[in-house]
């Protein structure tokens, strides 16, 4: 056993594949994906709008807090120096909004002055206005995000600005005289505080970027952790090539013996390696390890349990090195891929969802994420996880004892 460990820790090819790989991708992957679901996740708590107010009246005012009033709207005002500065004015028009900002709008001068000169009918008919003769009838310009142009987002703008302009425009439909009976209802309509991100929401945007490695860390150390499948392939082709298997066979030793001897140092280094890709993933990613850590041992000796015992197996059934690299790979990707390692199995048809669980990566991925990802994690969920993966192991070094005898 100790020689084993001591020639594992020599093999650079293997401790490439098993720690430093899943590092980097992890952290390619991870990152790259946790800024895409943290725009995702922005995205949903709702409807980002910049405006610009060039008018600064008092309806232009109004229009704005009534926008900003809605729950998912977020508003975010851009500081315009002087109302006059028709540079910026058109560079604002022109310019499509970047970043997180959905769509922009721009309130031109002599907004309200255009709106005391229409009709009561066009007034009171903001939506058809908008619509029908477009916004720079009203002096007003919408303009959505240059990379992420959504119509229905867009549609959605109008209507939030149609309903918003009815609301707006009440003091003025009194003070014009246009529609005396809705003076009490200007009296008593009042502009709602501007919506505002609060420290919470701002702090769950910002941990969206970790909490995405919640998923990735333990999908790929699950996925790396049966890596060990080809590694051991290859180090029971060199003993039986170099004779040592054979002097173990003739040796007063039981098969039994033989086969723990050789399986236990691809124990120890699968648990080293989730240990360092666990701890990575706290240190350097910020991924937490749940609400009660303690159930992270159970979990990780049963995966390298179920991914030494494949090993054994696969070892004692494959003859060749080229058998090694094409049936290994081939058992590790596609075994990967249908349990959920690449993709979230949520995300798979529901065939494939209950064919993954003929595999024991997923019952691993199940284990991690009710304890990851769930405030109250249910310990039946994790002991039956675990209960399967010791009942994957232990088919898995049956056949490879079986194997063993066969071939002796």
């Amino acid at each position: 056993m100790f020689k084993d460990l001591r020639l594992l820790s020599r093999d650079r090819r293997a401790l490439v594949i098993l720690v430093a790989m899943p590092m980097v991708i992890i952290a390619i992957v991870g990152s790259s994906t946790g800024r895409l679901r943290a725009n995702r996740e922005k995205s949903r708590q709702g409807l980002t709008i910049e405006v610009a107010d060039f008018d600064q009246s008092e309806t232009a005012i109004r229009l704005a807090g009534f926008l900003a009033g809605y729950e998912n709207v977020i508003l975010r005002t851009i500081d315009i120096a002087h109302r006059d500065d028709t540079s910026t004015l058109k560079q604002l028009e022109c310019e499509r909004p970047s970043g997180d900002v959905d769509m922009r709008l721009v309130i031109q001068p002599g907004f309200e002055e255009k709106l005391a000169e229409m009709s009561t009918t066009q007034l009171l008919s903001g939506d058809k206005s908008v619509r029908e003769k477009g916004l720079q009838s009203i002096n007003l310009s919408l303009t959505s995000n240059e990379s992420a142009a959504d119509p229905m987002m867009e549609g959605l703008a109008k209507s939030l600005l149609a309903l918003s302009l009815r609301s707006a425009i009440l003091p003025l439909l009194v003070r014009e005289n246009k529609v005396p009976m809705l003076r009490g209802a200007a009296r008593d309509s009042v502009i709602p505080e501007p919506w505002a991100e609060s420290e919470a929401a701002r702090a769950t945007i910002a941990d969206t970027g970790n909490r995405v490695y919640q998923f990735f860390i333990p999908s790929y150390t699950v996925l790396f952790v049966f890596f060990l499948v080809n590694i051991m392939g290859r180090s029971f082709l060199g003993e039986r090539d170099t004779g040592t298997l054979l002097r173990l066979r003739i040796s007063p030793v039981a098969p039994v013996a033989i086969l723990m001897g050789k399986t236990l140092p691809f124990f120890v280094l699968s648990l080293v390696q989730t240990t360092i890709l666990m701890v990575s993933g706290r240190l350097l990613f910020g991924m937490s390890w749940g609400p009660q850590p303690l159930l992270l041992i159970p979990i990780m000796l049963c995966t390298s349990a179920a991914a030494t015992a494949l090993g054994l197996m696969f070892a004692t059934l494959a003859k060749t090195e080229s058998q090694v690299s094409s049936f290994g790979n081939l058992i590790l990707l596609s075994s990967a891929g249908i349990s959920g390692c690449l993709v979230p199995r949520a995300w798979m048809p529901p065939l494939s969802q209950k064919i993954s669980l003929f595999t024991p990566h997923a019952w691993a991925l199940d284990a991690y994420s009710e304890l990851l990802t769930k405030e109250m994690p249910n310990i039946n969920t994790i002991a039956q996880s675990c209960g399967m993966l010791l009942l994957f192991s232990s088919a898995f070094f049956i056949v490879g004892m079986y194997r063993f005898r066969a071939d002796g």
